[in-house]
């Protein structure tokens, strides 16, 4: 019998992590290594599996790439060292979830590298793989990335449009279920319930009640600003991913639109862009490489007498 995994995606600050705190109370395994909860980010926590993110990271490092990314590839793409991040992965998967009958897995940033992970869990026959697609305004995502990293509209939006769109393509064919941000602030016991449907195991909600979910979680609410083509085309695509039934057709007009803007940009911003970030790529590797190696550590307790005689002074 396979194992049943739920796989959280959609764009950073849309609810993952309150979907996934949702889902750790319900009972389904979310991972061994994850991020403690962050004042002022996320207080109830992240159910984020750092390992997980570390191989996301690398990955994205390897794309020339990054979370934030407003160009970022949305279609299929191959990633350079493949063979070795497919093992890194098996590796994950059996160290954290193995034998586990129902688990979790989340991070935002999974949702730019579907394809990838979806090749990793086909090829592991043991798991049964369903995915969850947070679904959030994408204007109160600019509102909470504003406060939180000082995004302009236009980089919020796009950021947005590539994870809706990457997360929406690369889960259709594959048992999914997309949930909106406000339902689940709202009523968590009807989304476990459809949870509970998706992956086919009944959950127990009258004898504990669901807590974790709360509406002061919401922080913005920002209201549309639909002034430029981009904001038009985000909305349209959050209204049609809102109704019961998708329209397949508008949403592949709107992601086609969305695709020549971004394609419409200047070919020297999209050079310079990726030549900063493969510099950012190169220096952290660097400061990596320095920060684990021998003279590295037997200089760092030098190092932390001179700061603390410094402090002194």
């Amino acid at each position: 019998m396979q194992n049943k995994a739920l796989i959280v995606i959609g764009m950073h600050r849309s609810g993952t992590s309150a979907l996934s705190g949702l889902l750790d109370e319900l009972g389904i395994f979310m991972g061994k290594t994850l991020f403690a909860a962050q004042k002022g980010v996320n207080e109830k926590g992240f159910f984020e599996n750092a390992e997980l993110v570390a191989l996301n990271d690398l990955m994205l490092d390897e794309l020339a790439s990054s979370w934030d990314d407003p160009i970022a590839d949305i279609g299929d793409y191959s990633i350079g060292k493949e063979s070795f991040f497919i093992e890194k992965a098996h590796s994950l998967l059996k160290e954290d979830y193995d034998n586990q009958a129902f688990w979790g897995m989340k991070d935002p940033r999974t949702t730019l590298l579907l394809p990838f992970w979806k090749k990793v869990l086909k090829e592991n026959e043991k798991v049964l793989p369903h995915y969850i697609l947070m679904l959030r305004s994408p204007f109160e995502v600019f509102g909470s990335l504003k406060k939180r990293d000082d995004f302009s509209l236009e980089k919020s939006l796009m950021l947005w449009m590539n994870y809706t769109l990457s997360g929406y393509y690369h889960s259709m064919h594959a048992p999914r279920l997309i949930v909106h941000y406000d339902k689940l602030l709202s009523s968590p016991e009807s989304v476990a319930k459809n949870i509970a449907a998706l992956i086919d195991k009944p959950f127990d909600i009258a004898a504990s009640p669901l807590s974790f979910v709360d509406k002061k979680m919401r922080n913005q609410r920002t209201e549309p600003t639909l002034e430029i083509p981009l904001a038009v085309m985000a909305q349209s695509l959050y209204e049609q991913l809102s109704k019961d039934k998708v329209d397949e057709a508008e949403v592949d007009k709107i992601r086609n639109d969305y695709l020549s803007y971004q394609s419409s940009l200047s070919s020297v911003l999209k050079e310079h862009l990726l030549a900063v970030k493969k510099e950012e790529v190169f220096y952290r590797k660097l400061f990596v490489d320095a920060y684990n190696s021998f003279w590295w550590k037997c200089s760092w307790p030098i190092k932390k007498v001179e700061e603390l005689i410094r402090g002194k002074k």
